[in-house]
C-alpha cells in the first residue's frame, strides 16, 4: 500500500507531524516506529513499512499481512485521515 501527500510544511515541521500521526496510529493499530534518517520504520503484527518524510512530501509504504490485507481498506482510510489530519 502506497500514500503519497504533498506538503509545504518544510522537512523539519513535516518530521515533528509524522511523528504525532505514527503516535496516534501505533496506538490504533498496536505498531511500533523508529527513525532511520528521514525514514520512519513501522513494524507491528501483520505490518511491515516506513513512512518517507521529504521537504515537500510524506510517503507511506507499507505491506500488510494476510489478516490486515483483508482490511485493507479500512487501514487505507484511516492512515490518510491521518495524514490529511496531521500534514494540513
Amino acid at each position: 500500500m502506497n500514500i503519497k501527500r504533498n506538503h509545504t510544511l518544510g522537512l523539519e515541521e513535516a518530521r515533528n507531524r509524522v511523528d504525532g500521526m505514527a503516535d496516534s496510529l501505533s496506538s490504533k493499530y498496536g505498531l511500533n516506529s523508529s527513525w532511520d534518517g528521514d525514514n520512519l520504520r513501522i513494524t507491528g503484527s501483520g505490518v511491515d513499512g516506513k513512512i518517507v518524510v521529504a521537504a515537500s512530501s510524506v510517503d507511506v509504504e507499507l505491506k500488510l499481512g494476510f489478516a490486515l490485507k483483508m482490511l485493507e481498506n479500512t487501514v487505507r482510510t484511516s492512515i490518510e485521515d491521518a495524514m490529511d489530519r496531521h500534514l494540513a
